[in-house]
């Protein structure tokens, strides 16, 4: 087999992946792949926003004691090669890093490899090709990710289709078509790198929950990103999270006894979160509640 061959191969392979893999699992694998062919016993990934901040990082193996910051930092001073024979990883004296620009986005892949003593002489040159497919791999597999919700959307399920992967400084590493047009009148258009607005402390709370600009948001930790879900705000969105269940049982006709035993409350907790829900979408009747949630849109606020 020709070396072109072989990396033919080896791009194809990676491409194959971003549909066979899960996300979770894409990076690890695929680097495995890339280190494997070229010789190296040791690698690292970062990608990161043009802010600094670490969006996705991988090392091989899992325990190398690599910080990503010390790749974000290294003084490539307009290169995008980089020789590490001053940079040691794991008693490996030999090391090449390299730096690519994403084609989309303002985000930035350093990746880093490191030879054995008995190593073959590395192709640079072949190593930026590859690189350059496996950078561009790494987003096709977040968009692969993203992805998900809108063919959620589109099997029914009308609370989603509208997912980013975001870091903190808000840099958009991967948005649904959905995601940016519910954003669109924010940031001046769908074509936006990142978020128009800073996100909120409430953003990386555990189920965390915010709205801006008349949307309503949530969040969630996936790694080191934070994956949004956006949509137009609910009636349910004034409720607390335990008050939106209660809500929602009462409006499938469950009895005050029935709710208190499967929350594990007492019958006049529910009566008093029932009084409280009714004052705050301003309805006096259960019917009235039942017609609210039966609106489009409205028959799951807060699930997934």
């Amino acid at each position: 087999m020709t070396l072109m061959n072989a990396n033919d191969n080896l791009i194809r392979t990676l491409y194959t992946l971003v549909t066979e893999d899960r996300w979770e699992h894409f990076r690890a694998d695929a680097l495995q792949r890339v280190a494997t062919y070229f010789g190296a016993a040791a690698a690292a990934w970062v990608t990161h926003s043009d802010a600094g901040a670490v969006g996705e990082f991988t090392a091989l193996p899992e325990k190398l004691a690599m910080q990503p910051m010390s790749l974000i930092a290294l003084p490539f001073k307009g290169s995008s090669e980089l020789a590490l024979n001053d940079m040691p990883m794991a008693g490996l004296k030999k090391g090449i890093a390299l730096r690519y620009s994403h084609q989309s986005g303002n985000l930035v892949s350093v990746m880093a490899f490191w030879f054995g003593a008995g190593a073959k002489p590395v192709d640079s040159e072949q190593l930026r090709l590859i690189g350059a497919h496996l950078s561009e791999a790494g987003q096709l597999a977040l968009a692969q990710y993203i992805q998900r919700d809108e063919w959620l959307f589109r099997l029914g399920r009308s609370n989603r289709g509208t997912a980013a992967l975001v870091d903190e400084h808000g840099t958009v590493y991967a948005a649904s078509r959905r995601f940016r047009g519910l954003l669109a009148e924010l940031a001046d258009g769908e074509d936006f790198s990142k978020l128009p607005f800073v996100l909120p402390e409430a953003a990386f709370e555990e189920q965390g929950q915010f709205s801006q600009g008349g949307l309503h948001f949530r969040a969630a930790r996936v790694g080191r990103l934070q994956l949004l879900h956006a949509r137009k705000p609910m009636p349910l969105d004034g409720l607390s999270p335990r008050e939106q269940e209660i809500a929602r049982a009462l409006a499938a006709g469950r009895t005050f006894k029935t709710v208190a035993r499967n929350f594990g409350i007492a019958i006049s907790t529910v009566a008093n979160h029932a009084s409280r829900i009714y004052k705050k979408l301003s309805i006096y009747r259960r019917e009235e509640l039942v017609a609210l949630l039966r609106k489009p849109g409205q028959n799951d606020p807060g699930g997934e």
